[in-house]
């Protein structure tokens, strides 16, 4: 099986599985966290802020893609 259509398999079905509590309560507290912290934005910085997430969210991506293909190849050796 091509490494590729490997990996996509991997994501698709991580993309499934139900959050752990462990991941549900630190991702509440982040959320709490961002909320208290962007409750005095203006809408300027609103914006900014959301930019700033969204290319953290592709960074994010690409580094979960990495790890995917890294442990496919790990796994092939």
């Amino acid at each position: 099986m091509d490494n590729k259509i490997l990996a996509e398999m991997i994501r698709e079905k991580y993309y499934e599985e139900k959050m752990t509590a462990e991941y549900k309560l630190q991702l509440n507290k982040v959320v709490e966290m961002e909320d208290k912290f962007l409750k005095d934005f203006s809408k300027d910085k609103w914006k900014e802020y959301l930019y700033l997430d969204i290319e953290k969210g592709q960074l994010h991506s690409i580094e979960v893609d990495q790890i995917i293909e890294f442990v496919v190849k790990f796994l092939s050796l």
